[in-house]
């Protein structure tokens, strides 16, 4: 274990600890896996035979071993050694499969003239494995050796319970000592020369190692023997990650039917054994018994003599055939069952635990008469208890018996040759025993379950094609007489050369070709398949052929002499005043503009903060857009001087500031700090990872929580001030909505009685608590005081602090600067999955940082034109970024920012080095790359597709970015038009147009995600975002309506409107909501409370023109 952390192992029989064993830890399981998949490509290069010689080496080690493995077995998990087979099992099952490695062929197909069609069957890779704990040395070898066999390597996860293949530690007594280093499955694989990373065996709980071997982007291919519950969670994590093909044998509840011609004797005996093996603890066991009235009450007798003699007691004895359950979690279990029997059934046999011994014996149990529908007659029990009823008829009894969503075993005794066909086709179960039962099975056939009892079938030859995948290949085999051919050709028509295609392959080269001509075929195929590529995508509109091909051409070269004859009489402008160059400059304005720069300067840049301060907004913060917008009808005068501020909201404002705490001149980290009722707590943190971490992803969330329950348990007294104030931040965002009883989350989570309980802290006393901490967090200054001031600041924007948002965000992205995530700098001994967990916090600071900086329109911390970085994108092959991010949605977000950034720095210029002049051609590169971005995202984030639930938000967010980042590009041009189009030229005024129509256009775009995301209940109020976009398109839209009237635009606004209404009505959002009705006033907006109705009254298009009368371009 990498953090050294072990669980105790417990005697079934005497509840003392019998061993210590290490707990694997995320960062184990990804090693394993790593190991595995390196170990690969050697493995499966092997030959059979060099294969072969480990197995057999490691089968007869076992067998050797096998009364210590007995041993081990039963002090772990209390199956009697006079019971253990399973070393021998182990060791027959890795024989066989050491020669089976010829048995794996693929097909070969002449059906297609002129083609050889052949099939392959390839390993997958990397096989995952989790056995449980009932019989592990058995499921050991059923799932490893035929996946190994083929040239997959393995790791396995063994159950907590029965750790048979873990390394044991701390041996609670001496005798032990002799099973660490002998009776572990781990050292015979090395011992019998298995190459290291061929099988790696990891212990620990399922909520772990389970989970991350289920959801790792690494494993191909996962076998899996458990209960039905689990096996749907590691289903719908297969289908959270990789679609990883996984196999499945779950759950019975197994019928066994009894006719009156059978022999009794041999089914009495059959019946019983089934349900006593392993104290009844095996999937298949016999717990439903159904006979024939005529025979039942003698066959009950029978049944009665045989079950009930065992011999209980210590199970490392050999006198003794009957164990204890194998801890107290299974055996309390079957006396909650033993209990509804009762209460449903009658009781004939047994019904209590063993008072002969102190371990978690049961007695063999017997209960008749039970209804179908009791619980006991439709669960599975994994214990010795058996239900006999009785049945008259064919028909009955086959109803009765499929009865169940269990499909794994059925028996039918009779000596009716005709009944037992039609009860065998007729039975809803994997496998039909005649005149059998359970655990008997065919070696050569198949195992599996119908049902909720499993996917896929087991067996020795069934077991290979689990690990295996199959590859078609075609080959054409009249290719090389063809080729041949043309070679012969080619040779009589040689040219000098070589030509580039041959050149590019190091092939002598002999093309025919026409004299001073290059022939189509001198470029790769390649080559021309990317050129072609580039130039549909200019030409899009025009066939593709000779004649097309020769006019674009010809105009390419007309526009080359036009644009050297330009760039001849700029380079003359300064010293050549003829009229010619005065007709040069009129040509080059047509291309750029300045005006967009004017705007910028003509827009409010300050505004009043809740100190009173007046703090500068640069032009591409939405505060700058918005007021600009609303204050169209009632411009600035040029004489005022105050023509620089931005109008102060008229509700609610200024915030009131969270008030300060003692705690800020006590000790940073108060030994008892407050903490809320736990359910509160769920609730607060389930909106954390639903709403917001979905899109600032900071912690990995099986840390997250491993680290919560720590706290609650110590209280939070040995909990840092970077953790306290990461869950303040939290809890502040959650509380926010403690008093809506409609939350349909928080009623989940907090029960009626608690919510009569208010959490005593609210919004603002959580704010207060972690701006307390802020100093403290400042002196840790590790990856914790990042997670604390990053999820700080987006808590302190919801809440309108945006200010104070701004500079800890920035103080996060300086801490980050001091430990190298910049530059990817860590440790040599540090992990692979804490490299990526940081390498994957810095590219979300680098977004936060962008978005928090946008809200007030000032620099980033993280300006690439400065800083270089170095850091690569995570890899989420090592680090999955959980249920609520979608893969490759951080990679995607990262390019889309940068490409924000970019074009911040073009349209709205803050250095003193950036041109004023904005290029047209430059805008329209960046709008094609905007769709580019959107053309190349992968097909599982476009948007449209089908998403998980839990994957909506963020898509969501996603593309509002997108529009909103093509809305940044667009939006000063539509603004401009609205407010001065009168005074464009008529070439500048058409570009003004086409990129006013992508602005509201783009508005439109993000109106349809808007309401998807209301509609699906994905937008959110505890990040700004949602709101900051929805107020956006408002105004996009008013200055649509301005520029031309459309009922769509009013029905869009109408919508947008109402959805930030229907939002919830907390922090930011509550303010938006307030202020919205006086900005849509300003702008000519009439709502009547009864009318849903917006009327607008916009000025003439000509009156507009007259607004900012100081404006001159």
């Amino acid at each position: 274990s990498s953090n050294g952390k072990t669980f105790s192992l417990l005697s079934p029989k005497t509840h003392e600890v019998v061993a210590k064993v290490f707990e694997a830890s995320e960062e184990d399981v990804d090693r394993a896996v790593a190991s595995a998949k390196a170990a690969q490509p050697a493995w499966a290069a092997l030959t059979v035979e060099e294969r072969s010689s480990c197995f057999k080496k490691l089968a007869t080690l076992v067998r050797e071993h096998n009364d210590e493995l007995a041993r081990l077995e039963a002090l772990s998990m209390g199956k009697p050694v006079s019971t253990f087979i399973d070393g021998h099992a182990f060791s027959w099952l890795f024989d066989y499969y050491s020669e089976s490695g010829y048995d794996v062929q693929g097909t070969s197909s002449l059906n297609m003239p002129g083609f050889v069609n052949l099939t392959f069957r390839q390993p997958y890779g990397v096989v995952g494995v989790i056995i449980p704990w009932n019989v592990p040395l058995l499921f050991f070898a059923k799932k490893a050796a035929p996946a190994l066999a083929v040239g997959n390597t393995v790791v396995l996860k063994s159950s907590e319970k029965a750790p048979l293949a873990a390394s044991i530690t701390y041996p609670a007594r001496e005798y032990l000592l002799t099973f660490k280093q002998s009776a572990r499955i781990g050292h015979f694989i090395k011992e019998a020369g298995f190459p290291p990373g061929v099988i790696n065996i990891v212990t620990g709980f399922g909520n772990v190692s389970g989970s991350v071997l289920s959801h790792h982007m690494d494993v191909r291919a996962l076998s899996f023997t458990g209960s039905t519950r689990t096996g749907r969670l590691i289903q719908q994590a297969s289908s959270k990650s990789n679609l990883k093909p996984v196999f499945l044998e779950l759950g019975g509840k197994s019928p066994a039917i009894v006719f009156e011609d059978a022999d009794l004797e041999a089914a009495a005996h059959a019946t019983q054994y089934s349900v006593r093996t392993n104290s009844g603890q095996t999937c298949m066991a016999t717990s439903r018994v159904y006979v024939q009235d005529t025979i039942a009450e003698k066959f009950i007798a029978l049944f009665k003599e045989k079950f009930g003699p065992v011999r209980v007691g210590d199970p490392t004895l050999k006198e003794t055939n009957h164990g204890p359950q194998a801890d107290k979690v299974q055996y309390e279990n079957v006396l909650r069952y033993l209990e509804i029997g009762k209460k449903d059934g009658k009781l004939i046999m047994g019904g209590n635990p063993d008072s002969r011994e102190n371990g978690y014996f049961v007695a063999p149990t017997i209960f008749t008469d039970t209804p179908e529908d009791s619980v006991i007659m439709r669960e599975e029990v994994f214990g010795p208890v058996v239900n006999i009823n009785i049945f008259k008829t064919e028909e009955e009894v086959m109803a009765k018996a499929n009865n169940t969503e269990y499909g794994l075993y059925a028996a039918v005794f009779t000596k009716n040759i005709d009944r037992a066909m039609r009860f065998a086709k007729g039975l809803e179960a994997g496998t039909v025993g005649v005149n059998c039962t359970s655990p008997t099975t065919g070696k050569d056939t198949p195992f599996g379950g119908y049902k909720g009892s499993g996917l896929g079938r087991e067996g020795l030859h069934h077991s290979l094609d689990h690990f295996l995948e199959t590859k078609s290949f075609e080959f054409d085999s009249g290719f090389v007489s063809r080729y041949k051919i043309l070679s012969a050709v080619a040779k009589c028509f040689a040219v000098p050369g070589p030509c580039r295609y041959c050149a590019h392959i190091g092939a002598e080269c002999g093309v025919a070709a026409r004299p001073k001509q290059r022939p189509y075929y001198h470029v790769s195929e390649e080559e021309y398949r990317c050129s072609m590529q580039i130039l549909r995508h200019f030409v899009q509109k025009e066939e593709l052929n000779l004649e097309t091909l020769r006019s674009i051409a010809k105009d390419l070269q007309i526009d080359t002499t036009n644009t050297q004859q330009q760039t001849q009489r700029r380079d003359s402008k300064t010293t050549d005043d003829s009229p010619g160059s005065e007709d040069a400059v009129q040509n080059d304005s047509e291309a750029d503009t300045e005006e967009i720069a004017d705007l910028h300067e003509q827009l409010g840049c300050l505004m009043q903060d809740s100190l009173g301060e007046y703090r500068y907004v640069g032009a591409y913060s939405e505060i700058a857009f918005n007021s600009a917008v609303c204050t169209m009808k009632d411009p600035p005068s040029p004489e005022v001087e105050d023509s620089k501020i931005i109008p102060p909201p008229k509700e609610n404002f200024p915030p009131q500031k969270p008030e300060r705490t003692k705690l800020l001149y006590e000790a940073a980290s108060p030994t008892q700090p407050y903490l809320p009722p736990r359910e509160y707590c769920d609730y607060y943190v389930a909106r954390f990872f639903e709403e917001v971490h979905c899109i600032y992803w900071l912690y990995p969330i099986e840390q997250f929580h491993a680290r919560l329950d720590d706290t609650y348990v110590t209280g939070g007294g040995t909990a840092t001030s970077s953790w306290l104030c990461s869950l303040y931040a939290i809890f502040a965002l959650g509380a926010a909505s403690n008093a809506s009883s409609q939350n349909s989350l928080l009623n989940g989570f907090i029960s009626p009685e608690t919510r009569r309980i208010l959490d005593a802290k609210t919004s603002e006393g959580y704010l207060a608590l972690a701006k307390a901490l802020v100093p403290a967090v400042h002196d840790e200054a590790d990856i914790d005081s990042i997670r604390a001031l990053a999820i700080l600041s987006v808590a302190l924007l919801t809440f309108r602090f945006r200010i104070t948002s701004y500079l800890y965000m920035g103080t996060a992205m300086q801490i980050a600067f001091s430990l190298g995530f910049q530059h990817d700098k860590s440790p040599t001994n540090q992990s692979p999955v804490t490299k990526q967990i940081n390498r994957r916090i810095w590219w979300t600071l680098y977004i936060m940082d962008q978005e928090v900086a946008s809200r007030c329109g000032s620099p980033c911390v993280s300006d690439e034109r400065s800083l270089r970085i170095q850091t690569p994108l995570p890899s989420e092959q090592v680090l999955n970024p959980g249920t609520n991010t979608p893969l490759g949605c951080l990679s995607v977000s990262t390019s889309l920012n940068r490409l924000k950034r970019e074009i911040i720095q073009t349209i709205y210029p803050e250095r003193s080095s950036d041109s004023r002049t904005i290029s047209f051609s430059k805008v329209t590169s960046y709008v094609s790359s905007l769709q580019r971005w959107q053309a190349e995202m992968p097909s599982h984030l476009k948007w449209g597709v089908p998403v998980a639930p839990t994957h909506r938000r963020s898509i969501g967010i996603l593309h509002l970015n997108y529009w909103n980042a093509m809305m940044l590009l667009s939006q000063p041009f539509l603004l401009y038009l609205v407010i001065k189009g009168s005074t464009l030229n008529h070439p500048k005024r058409t570009w003004f147009e086409k990129l006013g129509e992508i602005c509201i256009d783009a508005a439109r775009n993000a109106v349809v995600v808007i309401k998807t995301m209301s509609t699906d209940q994905s937008i959110s109020s505890l990040i700004t975002f949602d709101c900051v976009c929805t107020l956006k398109v408002i105004m996009i839209l008013a200055l649509g309506l301005a520029k031309s009237e459309s009922q769509d635009l009013r029905r869009d606004i109408e919508a947008c409107v109402s959805m930030l209404e229907n939002m919830e009505q907390v922090g930011f959002c509550r303010s938006v909501v307030q202020e919205l009705p006086t900005r849509l006033a300003q702008l000519g907006f009439k709502s009547e409370s009864n009318d849903t109705d917006v009327k607008v009254d916009f000025a003439q298009q000509a009156t507009l023109t007259n607004l900012w009368p100081e404006f001159d371009p």
